[in-house]
Parts: structure tokens; C-alpha cells; sequence
């Protein structure tokens, strides 16, 4: 059906008290991130010009139905305004992401009105950041042009609803470093277009990391570089790229990170497989690269964001012993346990990390923390507390932990090698308590689960120069599954969290796949499985690697959405290596 057709039948059969009701969206989809290569060319959207005599109600939906077909310079759309309002609409304010919307006009009066609940918005980069409590109000009034109604206020933002954003935008990855310069960390913008341009994706990388990430990585672009002549020339799979900037003054380690940042960005891109780097129109000599200047995506320098290698196989506490788990569930106590070192105390929680070759364990009665060399056979005190929650261990052997002390909450960690581990002072976190946390896995940031009172969030802080702040809550009415309780969380990607929650009180808890920017949520089950109490993933840069455990022990490996295995019964903590 054409959109006059579908506007003319719209119009003439939601009209009730005055009010008049018009979708512009089908039903929302749950859709897990994805990588710009691999994202459908979607619905060729052409909007339609204003149709002859209609009422203010019918403009305003044209009107933001040529918004939402993001055609460039948005032509369709200036012709829904007055002359005047055409020529100064500049919508650089970003964009209003809203779900589900009502729509009013009252016979005989010359304004049309959009009430809606915001989701989220994106700033001018295309940085999404998700919104609580909000509701977008804005009523259009109208004057007549040559007898046709016209806008004459239009919004300093683009209005898009949540389907327009997951069908007609596309997420994608911009690249930077850890502060040391090895290890590679994404940062997500949704660019328009399905699939969005290369070139966009390299504006917004040469202008660097949002002000929140920016204090957690580095960068090898100078300020001030730019892309010359302003795009990029893509043939036979070659990226070509000219940049004017101050990029002579750069040493080869810096070279190689520029490199890797913008080999790592245009990964995202199928259509591109290798790129040459030019330099005010003159080759620019990089580390690795070929005879030709050409450099391969498939070869950039940097680490990647999630440690590969290492030991895979699960580890579990059964019985208050530590030991791994077999693709048949089958247990294998390691040779020492805690009642050796504490009398009467047992393993409860714990955390692995191949990586650094090492275990952590709490004790049951959540009172002390140890650590010791994978095949060690003597853990060593690193903390006294109280009410100790799960550990974590990074890829450097740095371990968290947290601690409740009556109603106060607090995170520890380990600090340049010391073997007791100290206090991290977080304002931010006053009056809340840590329910669960995870580290990320290239370390800037923390995901955390906090109560305050009777509410749970889905939370981020950043982690840099010793400092963990920056509190970023990822509401959960931003989601498509939403989640009215949210009880874990862990890394399933550099740019993926994986959360158990509920959608209400009476509601079994499930997984969900939840973007870390808060956009997009996918429910992955699974369902009618007893009460989940714990998740476990090992982070990946494809796919999903992930346990649950149910409250009677029962512990289940993720296969795909909705279909999880039994894997092993009688558990009471389990943790993937990382």
C-alpha cells in the first residue's frame, strides 16, 4: 500500500473524540547487535511529497514519515514546512529516539501534536544514550502556503521512532585503545543507511571518543585530522583514504595504532577487505604495509578486545570443592581445598581467569578471598571482609571483589601486585547497593547491577588512571525485552553484556543479550527452567559462550536463542575462564 493510501485509510478510520491515532512503525523487533558486514540492505524507504488539501493531522505524518526515510538533505521532509521554516531548519541537535507515539489535532484549530515515550537519543556523532522517564510533547503549528497547510516550527532534532532506528540506522564500531596503546576497544555509533557508509564511520573516528569514554582510552589520530575531500573511494574491495592532518609528526608505533584503528573501524564494512592510507594526496608510509601501500584487514597490529586462547573448560564449586566441569558435566576437584587453610570453611563463590593463570574463591561463609595459581595447591588470604559477593580476575591478574558491610556497599581490587586488596572510592554509588558487577574484558570499563531500595539497574562506570567513575545507567525501559529486575550480569563481547532478569515479579528470570550502549536487547531464554540465580560467559568477538545455574544447581550451556543444553546437576557457583 502507498503511503497516501495507507494515510488516506489511517485518517479516516482512527478518528475518535477529537483524537486522531496513526501508527508509523510495525511491531518492534528484538535484535541482537550486529556487525556492519553482515547487516540486510533493509526496505528501500522513498517518502512521499504532501498530499493536496490535507488536514494538519495528515502533514505532521508525512512529515515525520519523510523524516524517518532519512533521505539526504531531507528534500521530502522541507517540503511539509513553510518556505521560511524550510530554508533554516538544520536538525544538527542529533536525534530524538521515541516508541510508540499519539497523535492529535482538533477540528478547526491550526497546530497537530506528538506525544510520545523517548527511548534514547543520539547525539550529532550518532552516540546513543539511553533515556529515562521522558516523554516527548511537542505540538506543530500550521499556516497555509497556496491554500496547503504547512509547519512552521519544526524540532531542532530529528524525531525517529525506535523501528526506524534498528531498520533504517546501522550500529557500528569506531576503534581506540587502552591507555598502554596494545589492546583495541570499540566504542558503538548508529550511522544512517542500512548498510551506513564507510566514510561516515572514519568522520566521526578522526574526531576522536565520546567525552564519557574518552578518559579510559587513546588515541594515535592527532586533533585536528580530517578527511580529505571529505569521503573515501571503495573499488575491489580497497579503501582508499586521504587525510590532511598533522600526521608526519607521528613515530611508527603511533603509525601502527592509526593503522589498527582505522583497519579495525572499517571491519565493520564487508565491502571493504584492505585500505591505503594517503596523506594530503601523497602516499603515507605506515609499519605492515605492502609494496603497493595497500594494507590488509586481515592482518592490523593490536590486540584484540576479549583474550583469546587460554583454558575454556568450566570450572565449578560442588560440594564446597573447586574443580572444572567436562563437556559431559562430569567433576574434577583440583588438589587443594579451603578447609585446609581455614578449618571448616568450603568453597562458594569463584572466578577463573586463564589469562592470568589464576583462581579466586571466596569462602562460604563470605568472610575471606583467595587466590592461587591455576595447578597451584596453596591459596594465599587476600582479603578479610564481610557479606563477599563473586569475584572477578582479569586478563592482568588484577582481582575484584564486593563486600557488604550492614547496608553499605563497597568494591575492592588489587593495586600494583599488593596482596590485600584495597577499597575503591566511588561516590556515585552512594545509597546503592552492588547486586552484581563484571569487569570488561579490554578493562575501561564496569557493568554493575545496583539496588536502590526496591529498584534494580543495569549500570556502567568507566576505569582509568586508577579511578572508576562516570556512572551511566542503561535503563531497562530503553529495551525492547524490558526488564523490571535485573539480578546478573556479565561480558558476552567487548561491545555485549548478557543479563538475568525478570520482566515482572511473578516472571521466571531469562537471559537477555543487552548492547552495551543500551540500545538494543535480545531475550535468549531460556524458559521454564527453574529459578536462574547466576550467570557465567567467557567474552567472544563472535558468538556467544555462556552458563546459567539454577537455584537447585542445575547448570546449562547456551547453544542459541531459546535453546540451552543440561550440562551438569548439583552445582553451587560456576565461572567460564576468561
Amino acid at each position: 500500500m502507498s503511503w497516501r493510501a495507507a494515510a488516506a485509510a489511517t485518517a479516516g478510520v482512527l478518528v475518535f473524540a477529537g483524537c486522531v491515532t496513526i501508527p508509523t512503525r510495525g511491531p518492534v523487533e528484538a535484535v541482537s547487535p550486529v556487525r556492519q558486514g553482515h547487516v540486510d540492505g533493509g526496505v528501500q524507504v522513498h517518502p512521499a511529497p504532501p498530499q493536496r488539501d490535507a488536514s494538519p493531522d495528515v502533514v505532521l505524518a508525512g512529515f515525520l514519515d519523510a523524516m524517518a526515510s532519512l533521505e539526504p538533505g531531507l528534500v521530502t521532509a522541507r517540503q511539509y514546512l513553510t518556505p521560511q521554516a524550510a530554508r533554516s531548519w538544520q536538525p544538527e541537535g542529533g536525534v530524538m529516539v521515541f516508541d510508540g507515539d499519539t497523535r492529535t489535532s482538533i477540528p478547526g484549530t491550526t497546530t497537530a501534536g506528538i506525544q510520545a515515550r523517548v527511548v534514547g537519543t543520539l547525539d550529532r556523532q550518532g552516540r546513543y544514550a539511553p533515556a529515562t522517564n521522558r516523554t516527548l510533547r511537542q505540538d506543530f503549528t500550521m499556516e497555509q502556503v497556496d491554500g496547503q497547510w504547512r509547519i512552521t516550527d519544526p524540532p531542532a532534532q530529528m524525531l525517529v521512532s525506535q523501528y526506524t532506528l534498528l531498520h533504517r540506522y546501522s550500529p557500528t564500531s569506531l576503534w581506540f585503545f587502552t591507555p598502554e596503546g596494545t589492546t583495541m576497544v570499540p566504542e558503538r555509533v548508529w550511522l544512517p543507511g542500512r548498510p551506513a557508509d564507510p566514510q561516515g564511520a572514519v568522520r566521526v573516528l578522526l574526531q576522536g571518543p565520546s567525552t564519557w569514554l574518552a578518559p579510559a582510552v587513546s588515541s594515535a589520530i592527532p586533533a585536528g585530522t580530517s578527511l580529505r575531500g571529505g569521503s573515501i573511494h571503495v573499488a575491489d574491495g580497497l579503501a582508499r583514504i586521504d587525510l590532511h592532518g598533522p600526521l608526519d609528526e607521528l613515530d611508527d608505533a603511533r603509525r601502527s595504532q592509526l593503522v589498527s584503528q582505522l583497519g579495525w573501524t572499517l571491519k565493520s564494512f564487508g565491502q571493504v577487505q584492505s585500505m591505503r592510507i594517503l596523506h594530503d594526496g601523497r602516499a603515507w608510509m605506515s609499519p605492515g604495509q605492502d609494496a603497493d601501500g595497500s594494507i590488509s584487514l586481515d592482518d592490523l597490529p593490536g590486540l584484540p578486545p576479549v583474550p583469546l586462547g587460554g583454558e575454556q573448560q568450566p570450572f565449578a564449586v560442588v560440594d564446597g570443592k573447586v574443580g572444572r566441569l567436562d563437556d559431559r558435566g562430569s567433576f574434577s576437584p583440583l588438589g587443594w581445598e579451603l578447609s585446609q587453610e581455614v578449618p571448616g570453611q568450603r568453597a562458594g563463590r569463584l572466578a577463573v581467569s586463564s589469562s592470568s593463570d589464576t583462581v579466586a574463591v571466596v569462602t562460604s561463609d563470605a568472610r575471606r578471598l583467595f587466590t592461587t595459581p591455576l595447578g597451584g595447591d596453596r591459596p594465599r588470604l587476600r582479603l578479610n571482609g564481610t557479606g563477599l559477593g563473586r569475584p572477578a580476575v582479569t586478563a592482568t591478574g588484577q582481582v575484584w571483589v564486593s563486600a557488604m558491610d550492614g547496608a553499605q556497599s563497597s568494591l575492592y581490587r588489587s593495586v600494583d601486585g599488593s596482596d590485600e586488596l584495597q577499597q575503591v572510592h566511588i561516590p556515585e554509588l552512594s545509597g546503592a547497593t552492588i547486586r552484581a558487577f563484571a569487569v570488561a574484558p579490554d578493562q575501561t570499563r564496569l557493568a554493575l547491577v545496583l539496588r536502590r531500595g526496591e529498584e534494580t539497574e543495569l549500570a556502567l562506570l568507566r576505569l582509568h588512571d586508577g579511578r572508576v567513575d562516570g556512572l551511566r545507567r542503561l535503563s531497562q525501559a530503553s529495551q525492547q525485552s524490558r526488564l523490571d529486575e535485573v539480578l546478573d550480569v556479565s561480558w558476552a563481547g567487548p561491545e555485549q553484556l548478557m543479563v538475568l532478569g525478570r520482566q515482572h515479579d511473578r516472571a521466571q528470570p531469562t537471559a537477555s543479550l543487552v548492547s552495551v550502549d543500551g540500545s538494543q536487547s535480545e531475550s535468549v531464554g531460556p524458559a521454564g527452567d527453574g529459578q536462574l540465580v547466576q550467570l557465567a560467559t567467557r567474552p567472544q568477538l563472535d558468538g556467544t559462550d555462556a552458563l546459567v545455574r539454577t537455584a537447585n544447581g542445575r547448570v546449562m550451556r547456551f547453544e542459541a536463542a531459546w535453546r540451552w543444553n543440561s550440562l551438569a546437576e548439583g552445582v553451587d557457583d560456576i565461572a567460564i575462564p576468561s
